[in-house]
């Protein structure tokens, strides 16, 4: 009686275990897949922040073609007639064309100039910064993806188990309790796997507002592999320079000091110069004549103070910033690169020490409770280090990604050193 009772038990598990799915369980959401290469592509393809930082660069172009205009010239015509005694009528015509002779047209375009090009380091920083955002997100997404999947396999080996407690049932070898403990071990198997489902929505939806899409779930399909070996600390300290924001600052510099000599040409006179024809009514005849004139521009009022003042106070934020840029990118760039460094030894020495001997543990162990050398409790004890070693490999190898994006944020390169 105790046999046929032990062996109804294990029949109604082995049904619960083989079930694909519960009838309360929620759909799967239905996602669309896209490879990292396709995800980046889409999120830079109308990102508003990319097309905001494009307008600036519209704009400092924009300051470049206003500092290369000249004066415009100008027409005028007037009349002269004296009243009440009357005269000769008068009529003149003149074309007055100021002339620029302080050079401050040739400094206010190299400012323009050194302008423009910061607002293009501007743009490349931001595209960096989302690039480097849409990595991010896409290596949760994938680690969300591995870790259910992980699970999942875990899970699929501990149902080795319920066979082999079903042959020790079956020979009566096997307590009820081993049955309903490694039952207890799969409804957990169950509530890890659905809220690792979970994540993975969430993620997935995360990856789809990113591109524009917040009703779609997108599935990341690029493998989280171990990034590579990072390049030396020397060469990452030079590359450094190269960062966005730090030619940023620096072409500001530039174009303070360009603004700073345009205004202390202020000091020099502007000029005008005019000639045009007149006429004169003399008795039936009309005679012909011409004029000729010369204005000078006296700067007593305006010597450039007001530019002179916003080009030294544009020069100090240029210079503070370039400071502040040269004392934390150093500190960021190693910090960074430690961490992968650190990962990555961390990933290959388990991946050699813990990873390769898994199967033959759960082959002992297997083995030792079939044979009766070991008892459940022992058994689900190699299941679970099989399963915390599988998600810690998964999880260096996460964090050596994300510290491989932050070592390249720090130098402003997206992976692959393109801005």
């Amino acid at each position: 009686m105790r046999l046929s009772l032990l062996s109804m038990v294990v029949a109604i598990l082995i049904a619960g275990v083989d079930a694909p799915a519960r009838a309360d369980q929620p759909a799967m959401t239905a996602m669309t897949a896209l490879d990292e290469e396709a995800f980046i592509a889409a999120l830079i393809d109308d990102e508003p922040r990319v097309a905001r930082a494009e307008a600036g660069v519209a704009a400092a172009r924009a300051e470049v073609v206003a500092a290369h205009a000249r004066p415009e010239p100008t027409v005028a015509f007037d009349r002269e007639e004296i009243f009440p005694d009357g005269g000769a009528a008068t009529n003149y015509a003149r074309v007055t064309l100021p002339l620029e002779l302080s050079g401050r047209r040739r400094h206010r375009i190299a400012a323009g100039r050194a302008e423009t090009d910061a607002r293009i380091a501007d743009r490349d920083l931001v595209r960096v910064t989302i690039v480097i955002e849409g990595l991010r997100a896409y290596a949760q997404a994938s680690y969300a993806r591995l870790y259910r999947d992980a699970l999942a396999g875990d899970r699929a080996a501990l149902v080795r188990a319920v066979e082999v407690v079903r042959k020790r049932a079956a020979a009566g070898a096997a307590s009820g309790y081993d049955a309903q403990r490694l039952e207890l071990e799969l409804a957990g198997y169950d509530d890890l796997i659905a809220s690792a489902e979970l994540e993975l929505v969430d993620t997935a939806r995360a990856l789809g507002a990113l591109i524009g899409r917040p009703d779609a779930a997108i599935e990341p399909t690029t493998p989280l592999s171990l990034p590579a070996p990072p390049p030396p600390l020397e060469q990452m300290l030079v590359a450094h320079g190269d960062r966005p924001d730090y030619r940023a600052a620096s072409l500001r510099g530039e174009a303070a000091r360009a603004q700073s000599r345009a205004a202390d040409r202020a000091w020099v006179p502007g000029l005008a110069v005019s000639a045009g024809v007149m006429s004169a009514d003399v008795g039936t005849d009309t005679a012909l004549g011409y004029t000729a004139g010369l204005a000078i521009t006296i700067p007593i009022f305006d010597r450039g103070q007001a530019d002179r003042a916003r080009a030294a106070a544009g020069l100090r934020a240029a210079r503070a910033e370039t400071r502040w840029l040269e004392r934390t990118l150093p500190t960021q760039v190693r910090r960074a690169r430690d961490r992968l460094v650190g990962r990555r030894a961390q990933a290959e020495a388990l991946a050699s020490s813990r990873l390769a001997r898994l199967d033959d543990l759960l082959r002992a162990a297997e083995t030792a409770y079939r044979e009766g050398d070991a008892s459940v409790v022992e058994l689900l004890d190699a299941y679970r280090t099989a399963r915390d070693t599988h998600l810690r490999a998964l999880e260096l190898r996460r964090d050596a990604r994300l510290a491989e994006l932050e070592l390249w944020l720090a130098i402003g390169q997206r992976p692959g050193g393109t801005p």
